[in-house]
């Protein structure tokens, strides 16, 4: 029972955190569609100059780890995920989200994780914006805890940490911004706060498994 529990506050708050899709209107507009009804132009995400945007560069070298065997492909053949199917398991991704293109529990800990897909190309720090932007307004003591531009897999992509409480309950998010001509990707993992220090490698090593594909 407190598992079950735990795992649908867990799922209720990602709904409403990364609930939104994008559109293009009969005028050529590109908007952001929430799963409230409302809706913005992504051009308000462009080229934000807020205090919170400047990102440093991470040097360090970020690949797929040897054991991370699995390769599951997205929709289009986008992009691809290598995992280790001995710690993480695929679920379907309509449990978390209704925009999810792939989703994963690991399989001894409660830590998951799921990509949201869209064919359009946008810039990674537009989709940072939105992001930050969402659950600055969902939660109240929300904190931007660590972010970077780093190459994984030969893609150049935006890391960033959020800590917020939702329903009670101490989540941290720790998601991958990337996107190509084949389309746009935010791959997040999520779990409490508290977990995080003892998941962390688990975690890293399920998002160095993404590669955006080539046309």
């Amino acid at each position: 029972m407190k598992t079950i529990l735990f795992v649908f506050l867990f799922v209720s708050c990602t709904k409403v955190l990364f609930s939104q899709e994008m559109a293009v209107t009969e005028r050529g507009d590109t908007v952001l569609l929430y799963s409230t009804g409302e809706w913005v132009y992504l051009d308000n995400f462009l080229h934000t100059k807020d205090e919170h945007f400047d990102i440093e560069f991470n040097e360090d070298a970020f690949q797929t780890p040897k054991d991370s065997k699995r390769v599951v492909k997205g929709f289009n053949n986008a992009y691809s995920i290598a995992y280790n199917d001995k710690l993480w398991s695929r679920i379907p991704a309509g449990q978390l989200n209704p925009e999810a293109d792939i989703a994963f529990k690991l399989m001894k800990g409660d830590i998951y994780s799921m990509v949201i897909y869209e064919e359009l190309q946008i810039e990674i720090e537009s989709l940072y914006e939105i992001a930050y932007n969402n659950a600055a307004g969902m939660m109240s003591d929300f904190k931007m805890i660590d972010k970077d531009y780093r190459v994984v897999n030969s893609d150049t992509l935006i890391w960033m940490r959020m800590d917020g409480t939702t329903q009670g309950m101490k989540i941290a998010y720790l998601s991958y911004y990337l996107s190509n001509e084949n389309g746009s990707v935010q791959f997040h993992t999520f779990t409490g706060q508290n977990l995080v220090d003892k998941y962390e490698t688990k975690i890293f090593d399920l998002l160095n498994g993404i590669k955006m594909n080539d046309n």
